[in-house]
């Protein structure tokens, strides 16, 4: 096929993976888009540019090269997401034109060279590499691995030893590239092993640092090379391969039944850039194959050019007639879940940006709730990067430490409602009177910092409270009397058969209630007169409750409460 022909089939390539994929233009950040953002706007990009050059492994920052990506595009970009995307999808796509032209240098027709660029364009076992910037380590890795495995192809030691190490600075499994062009000069080279010292030792260098850097720690970057860790991963990649559980295992046989050494290089890239990530059980994404499936196209280019042609051509478009249109209906469903969670996170994200105008001094934050893509990395990687500010406190309130945020003078109550999909947001600041009345519901702002102890999370219409719990209220001046909303379910009168509810005013018995029924229930007592200000409001609940698989010492659980004026 003339080149003219094959240069037209790539650029259709190309054209198909920008309108299959322009649904990524409409995205938005997730949490560890917005931690990075956050952090890594605090540092000059010079200063971060500087640990590219050292042999040492940071483990506060040990992929420098993205992390240097976010901190330029955090100040060129900024929270335009479009520009990320549309980056991702620049390296991607010159990803994709080297690896063509490394399957050039194998010798492999324009056909084979074309499927094993397809394989690589679209693969949706690492569709997060094409949609969200979090991804770009994988991304940059992958092209620095191309970049010396092609540099290397063309005797250039210098230049590949540099994209070696860049592409170590990206992401760790670049350790393992020495070893596939140890087995390229094995099979395709000329033996000369000296000219692989260099990367050898720098190899073993940086991976004997990542070992001593955090031994014993137990944490989801831990290695774990033990059976039960390594056959939980290599499953979950095998099934990864093919989107088909456990056919990613059908690879080990070809060896054995192809005689092809440019397959079995392929197969050999595959396993060994892979390698780093079968020791990282609790780190399993589909994503990480992006840099692994290099070796995979390899494979399947070979495997097409390895046997007749028309045969080839024949198997290739059944291959692809089974395997395209299994990967759209993949595409669309990561799409759908991808676009929903970015909506949340950008409505999330754009109501937080209005509050550094509104409380300018707010120095501490908790948050109630979050979208599910946010995490609660996300959330202070938002609060820190729109106040420009990395010493901000950020609690969550399922933290038992979030009423330190209390404490400053002015700090903001972020209210995720999951129902109606916004952000509420509460604002405090110095001598604002407490509210006397609190109301617990999914679209109302609660100002949990009146509530002091023994109060459980928030679950949507309610907090359990334990047989003991205090708050603050405001009392009004013409308060008449104390309401108490209670939400007593089935089991627990199934159980208990009765609960009984004291209430107390500044130490004072207001009233008190027995519940026998399931059923949400209102008690009014009225009031004896008072002064207005502030008041303390305790619960006693007898007896305890202890619900079954539930080890928490529960009272009742309360959906509102306080004054009502006459």
């Amino acid at each position: 096929m003339r080149k003219a022909a094959g240069a037209a089939l790539f650029a259709v390539l190309i054209l198909l993976f920008l309108i299959a994929n322009r649904g990524a233009y409409q995205g938005y950040f997730e949490g560890d888009d917005l931690d990075n953002l956050a952090w890594t706007q605090q540092v000059q990009p010079l200063d971060m540019a500087r640990d590219l050059i050292p042999p040492w492994y940071f483990a506060n920052h040990f992929r420098p090269l993205g992390y240097l990506y976010f901190a330029v595009m955090g100040q060129i970009a900024g929270l335009r997401f479009p520009w990320w995307v549309a980056l991702l999808h620049a390296f991607h796509l010159l990803n994709l034109w080297i690896l063509w032209r490394l399957l050039k240098r194998f010798a492999v027709g324009t056909l084979a060279a074309l499927a094993g660029a397809l394989f690589f364009a679209f693969h949706m076992a690492v569709f997060d590499a094409y949609w969200k910037p979090m991804y770009i380590f994988d991304v940059l890795c992958a092209l620095f691995c191309l970049l010396s495995l092609l540099s290397y192809t063309h005797r250039k030691w210098i230049l590949s030893f540099v994209c070696f190490w860049l592409a170590f600075k990206a992401k760790e499994l670049a350790v393992m590239l020495p070893a596939v062009l140890a087995l390229y000069e094995y099979w395709f080279g000329d033996k000369r092993w000296k000219r692989l010292i260099p990367f050898l030792a720098v190899s073993l260098f940086f991976g004997l640092q990542a070992l001593l850097a955090n031994p014993g720690v137990e944490t989801d970057y831990a290695l774990s090379f033990v059976p039960r860790s390594l056959l939980k991963t290599t499953s979950f990649y095998a099934s990864e391969l093919f989107l088909l559980p456990y056919l990613g295992f059908v690879v080990l046989v070809l060896p054995f039944i192809v005689r092809d050494r440019r397959v079995h290089f392929g197969l050999a890239c595959l396993g060994l850039l892979l390698l780093p990530m079968l020791g990282l059980p609790g780190r399993l994404y589909g994503a990480y194959l992006y840099a692994p499936l290099v070796g995979a196209s390899i494979a399947l280019a070979a495997l097409a050019a390895g046997g007749k042609r028309h045969r080839t051509a024949a198997l290739l478009a059944l291959f692809f007639a089974v395997w395209i249109p299994f990967n759209y209906s993949q595409l669309r469903a990561n799409r759908r879940a991808t676009l929903t969670a970015a909506n949340d996170n950008h409505t999330y994200v754009s109501t937080l940006a209005e509050l550094p105008q509104t409380l300018p001094d707010a120095r501490a934050f908790v948050y109630d709730g979050a979208p599910s893509a946010m995490y609660s990395w996300g959330v202070a990687g938002a609060v820190r990067y729109l106040y420009g500010r990395p010493d901000l406190a950020v609690y969550s309130a399922d933290n038992a430490n979030y009423q330190k945020a209390f404490q400053s003078e002015s700090f903001a109550l972020l209210n995720w409602d999951p129902v109606f999909r916004k952000l509420l947001i509460l604002p405090h600041t110095s001598g604002m009177p407490d509210f006397p009345y609190f109301q617990i519901a999914a679209n109302r702002l609660q100002p949990i910092w009146q509530l002091d102890r023994g109060w459980y999370p928030w679950e949507y219409s309610f907090r359990w409270i334990q047989p003991y719990a205090s708050a603050r209220l405001r009392r009004p001046r013409n308060a008449g009397q104390f309401e108490l909303i209670a939400h007593i379910g089935p089991d627990q009168i199934r159980d208990l058969k009765r609960t009984t509810i004291q209430v107390l005013l500044d130490g004072q018995p207001v009233g008190r209630q027995e519940f026998t029924v399931a059923a949400i229930q209102t008690v009014r007592w009225n009031l004896p007169p008072g002064a207005p200000g502030p008041v303390r409001v305790e619960f006693r609940v007898a007896p305890e409750y202890r619900p079954t698989k539930d080890s928490r010492s529960m009272g009742i659980p309360i959906a509102a409460f306080g004054f009502r004026e006459n």
